[in-house]
């Protein structure tokens, strides 16, 4: 799920208001992405791409807050950058995995639609943590009890590998009526 499109900031409540247009690179949303999160501010925006289907739908706006790399958990679903080189890609993608080492944090990260993890991300590639999805009139919660559940049983569906080509577990049947 590419993160590009309108961005707003806010520091506490955040408006339902619709988000309006404003197109820019995925390099210029990563610089901005994290210069509002780092700021201590939430960021919503049109989320854009596929990869996080079905709990994350093409258009669908996202709410996500700063977080810190010791309050990330498995499951949970995070604005990340992926790779060292320029530009930056900034994606959406859920923790399958949280790895401590001497470094600190490091975390695997893949998208829910994706047969394999992107890789292993540090701390500081993570920008934030996706609290909320709004598609049509309805909001998502995604700090609510069974959206954490859920989260952690699509991650564990990810690491496994269950769920892809005719596999009986259908957890993504269950996101994908939400």
């Amino acid at each position: 799920m590419q993160g590009q499109g309108a961005a707003g900031a806010a520091r506490e409540a955040v408006p339902r208001a619709a988000v309006s247009g404003i197109p820019c690179t995925s390099a210029a949303f990563a610089e901005l992405s994290a210069e509002i999160l780092q700021a201590g501010a939430a960021l919503r925006f049109r989320a854009r791409g596929a990869s996080m289907a079905p709990l994350v739908r093409d258009g669908d706006v996202l709410l996500v807050r700063p977080v810190t790399p010791g309050a990330v958990r498995v499951g949970d679903v995070v604005l990340c950058t992926l790779g060292s080189g320029a530009p930056a890609r900034v994606v959406v993608h859920r923790v399958v995995r949280r790895l401590a080492g001497p470094d600190g944090c490091q975390f695997m990260v893949q998208g829910d639609a994706v047969a394999r993890p992107d890789g292993v991300i540090g701390e500081a590639q993570i920008y934030g943590r996706v609290t909320a999805i709004e598609r049509d009139a309805a909001r998502i919660d995604m700090d609510q009890p069974m959206m954490r559940m859920l989260g952690w049983l699509a991650a564990l569906r990810s690491r496994w590998g269950l769920g892809r080509r005719g596999s009986p577990l259908r957890l993504t049947t269950r996101l994908g009526k939400m």
